[in-house]
């Protein structure tokens, strides 16, 4: 897990998890713990998402935040995951939340943050497997997605260790063809980047 790399242009693409590759969860490392859900992490899950540039600024995150808790609350405190430090900052969180890029709703892995502070210390990778497998228990699963982009290449790499492959068809407003092209482009940049 990386920062975002602005100096590369934006291209945002799918990742599927055709059929389930995960079989054990990664511990978190020992400096850090799961937290559940609280009112009192609500600034912070904005301020981590901020930091990591999957907002321009606190403003659009918590915006963001309002809108989900407003679409499903319950949801939200049952299917995203919170870690802390031995300090008790929140340095990552990530989830299970409904996509909307097919028809009709499927899940997708969501918002996957770490502070750059504790990046390197495999928190994305237990973050995942703990949520791959919580998303194991669902019924009509597969294939599990996320959306990820060309300055997420550390990610994406990661992603693909994990049996994540991209998503070559057709989704709302973008051809197949368009999602080839798109994924040649990440391909160059993976490359380009030793990953």
């Amino acid at each position: 897990m990386t920062v975002l790399d602005r100096s590369i242009p934006f291209v945002r693409v799918l990742m599927v998890m055709p059929r389930n590759t995960i079989y054990k969860e990664v511990p978190l490392h020992e400096d850090y713990h799961y937290v559940s859900y609280s009112e009192d992490l609500k600034d912070a899950w904005c301020k981590l998402q901020t930091e990591v540039g999957l907002f321009e600024d606190l403003k659009q995150a918590q915006e963001k935040l309002k809108s989900m808790l407003k679409e499903d609350v319950q949801g939200f405190q049952q299917n995203f995951l919170f870690v802390q430090d031995q300090e008790g900052d929140l340095v990552g969180s990530a989830g299970l939340w409904p996509g909307h890029d097919f028809d009709g709703d499927r899940t997708r892995i969501h918002f996957v943050a770490v502070k750059e502070k504790a990046q390197h210390k495999r928190i994305a990778q237990s973050l995942l497997t703990k949520l791959c497998l919580q998303y194991e228990k669902k019924p009509s699963k597969y294939p599990l997605y996320l959306v990820t982009q060309s300055q997420s290449y550390g990610a994406i790499a990661l992603y693909s260790r994990l049996g994540f492959v991209p998503y070559l068809g057709e989704y709302h407003d973008h051809t197949a063809q368009e999602s080839e092209k798109d994924w040649e482009i990440v391909t160059d940049i993976l490359r380009q980047n030793a990953y």
